[in-house]
């Protein structure tokens, strides 16, 4: 690049234009792997702010095990009161870069700062109380290489949230990196794709940072992480959960390390508003963490089909929908369709990010939809007996499963501690309308259809230990209870899944 009076001269005599191809992902790909010659493979951001021990720690697991990639190395001080530059500057790599921020304005300030001005084809960032692993990198890549439309990558970890946590158990730094080399084996069938990702490690393509710009600072702290989840889906790329990697974050987040509660609670509520205003309504925690442990549990043990189809009903934003996705998947089958049949409009956009198939309409023209297509995995999202005319739901649901099929659904439980309580003249929250229909008399018009093959799973309320005592005692005093463990477990049931295999 050169100047010659006022006309800047951009010289790219050296360079060739981008192959086009059939497929949009690939020819984003061409077009930067044709224009960019000479860079790095990645770029690897630190970010630290005061922290000196566990930024030492992060930058050497760093240089100590990332092999075989050539990347740069970009540190900034995101002013540090303490040796954090001078340690920067100590840093045995040649292929570093080095910058000094003189007031910390947040993190995301100095991440969009490193996004703006990375030199790599690839964008990794480590939060500095992360300590990386053997094979760390390496295997991220070839997730991420692996498909075209695959635009982010992370991998699991210990003490993290949203069902990324890798139990992995030691007792020192040592065993920790043995144990971790040992695990780090690249598998995808450990692939998981998701709808959200928590990023303490990022992996990202350089195309899609230009396609989807920067952080949104609005959220400073809190459901930034959220946010980039729903753009970089809707830009048409997969979010990956890398199972098959372990790195070690040394945050205690669930007992509030360096946070002040009080403060960190109002960031949350905060951060949730500000989504739920940028997304015309939804809320990330009800519409796209809404996973569903059943499904795990009672997911089939038999050999899946050649070619399975997965149908999610009223499943949100489509958590359950992916749930059962990557259960085929670590059952060896990746060619899985899936399609989606929802009954709220506003969760259309994201369901066609990871459904190949959407529908929007209301309950009662499910039949239509069902009509000449067929599944062999179901998910019903909402309890049942939120559902009018619930023996024809069934019906339809399951004259649209294949033989051998599984319908994953649960029934609200309308005899729980809730309305134990209402009784007793307590209040609270209405929550959505459900039928009142007993454990019984659903199994009763499960036998009338004919199902006799299923598994069914108590979903239990959320309650602390001394409310549950409390409920205990009450139940033991009241002397109305035959058998006060039989109606404890009932009163603390929230819902009953079932899990119905269709006889082949």
């Amino acid at each position: 690049m050169s100047e010659n009076g006022n006309i800047q001269i951009i010289n790219t005599n050296s360079l060739t234009s981008p192959v086009e191809a059939d497929n949009l992902y690939i020819s984003r790909k061409n077009a930067y792997e044709n224009l960019l010659p000479g860079i790095p493979e990645v770029t690897v951001f630190v970010v630290a702010y005061n922290r000196l021990e566990k930024t030492k720690r992060c930058v050497s697991s760093i240089l100590k095990y990332t092999e075989g990639i050539d990347y740069e190395l970009l540190l900034v001080d995101n002013g540090s009161e303490d040796e954090t530059l001078e340690y920067f500057q100590s840093v045995p790599y040649p292929r570093k870069r080095i910058i000094r921020i003189t007031k910390n304005l947040g993190s995301q300030y100095a991440l969009n700062l490193a996004m703006r001005s990375f030199s790599g084809r690839y964008f990794v960032q480590v939060t500095n109380d992360v300590v990386v692993t053997k094979n760390w990198l390496s295997n991220l890549l070839c997730c991420m290489e692996s498909d075209p439309q695959t635009g982010m990558v992370t991998p699991g970890s210990s003490n993290i949230s949203n069902l990324q946590e890798i139990p992995l158990t030691f007792s020192s730094y040592e065993e920790m990196q043995e144990k971790a080399a040992a695990y780090n084996q690249s598998d995808p069938w450990k692939w998981e794709q998701r709808l959200r990702l928590i990023t303490i490690v990022l992996v990202i393509k350089r195309e899609l940072i230009e396609q989807i710009g920067m952080i949104d600072r609005g959220f400073y702290h809190d459901f930034s992480d959220d946010d980039f989840s729903v753009r970089v889906r809707r830009a048409g790329y997969k979010l990956m959960l890398c199972l098959d990697t372990f790195v070690h974050h040394d945050h205690d987040f669930r007992h509030g390390e360096d946070k002040d509660m009080q403060k960190f609670r109002c960031s949350l509520e905060k951060g949730r508003k500000n989504f739920f205003d940028k997304y015309h309504g939804l809320d990330s925690w009800d519409d796209m963490s809404d996973y569903e442990e059943y499904l795990i549990c009672g997911f089939p043990n038999r050999k899946p089909l050649a070619n399975p189809r997965i149908l999610g009903v009223d499943t949100a934003c489509g958590v359950p929908i992916l749930q059962v996705k990557n259960g085929l998947r670590r059952r060896k089958t990746l060619s899985a369709g899936t399609a989606a049949f929802t009954s709220n409009a506003k969760y259309y956009c994201d369901l066609q990010t990871v459904c190949d198939e959407v529908f929007c309409d209301r309950i009662e023209r499910l039949p239509d939809f069902l009509e000449n297509r067929s599944f062999d995995y179901i998910v019903l999202g909402q309890p049942i007996n939120a559902y009018s005319e619930i023996p024809r739901l069934l019906r339809s649901l399951l004259g649209a499963l294949r033989p051998s099929g599984t319908l994953f659904l649960k029934l609200r439980n309308t005899q729980d501690v809730i309305s134990y309580l209402t009784m007793m003249g307590r209040s609270y929250p209405l929550e959505e309308f459900a039928t009142a229909i007993t454990l019984v008399q659903f199994n009763q018009i499960l036998q009338l259809l004919q199902v006799d093959s299923c598994n069914i799973f108590n979903i239990p309320h959320q309650m602390d230990v001394q409310s549950q005592e409390v409920l205990r005692t009450a139940l033991q005093n009241s002397g109305l209870a035959n058998d006060v463990s039989s109606a404890f477990n009932s009163l603390m049931t929230k819902e009953y899944a079932y899990c119905i295999t269709k006889q082949g």
